[in-house]
């Protein structure tokens, strides 16, 4: 998945992100527009801590499916820009026990170390 088909999907399941990810002080963004899957991730895990009580429990549970897609591949970067870029970015906040409902698999088993000694 290229850095554009991954913040097509994140403004599919969010279109109120496509808002977020425009505002000039993004600094996923290069100078020249361009930006890796990990920016892309670090710039939506601020939308989503920022918004997360707002948003509809049905696209929560998309992200989450986009997730066990994006970790696939261990070994991978998209794997890499999914728990760096994004699970790590989220995983105290205070929304931690909800959002960990809608994981499962790998994205499940990452999360929920950030768990223990809540």
């Amino acid at each position: 998945m290229t850095p554009e088909t991954l913040l097509d999907r994140l403004v599919g399941l969010f279109p109120e992100f496509a808002a977020h990810w425009d505002e000039p002080d993004n600094e996923a963004r290069d100078e020249d527009g361009s930006f890796s899957l990990e920016d892309a991730f670090a710039e939506f895990s601020q939308y989503f801590r920022e918004h997360y009580e707002e948003l509809p429990a049905e696209r929560v549970q998309g992200l989450a499916w986009l997730l066990l897609e994006c970790m696939a591949d261990p070994e991978s970067d998209l794997d890499d820009a999914a728990t760096s870029g994004f699970l790590e970015n989220v995983a105290a906040e205070r929304f931690h026990d909800d959002f960990e409902r809608y994981l499962i698999g790998r994205p499940l088993e990452f999360y929920a170390q950030w768990s223990q000694g809540f």
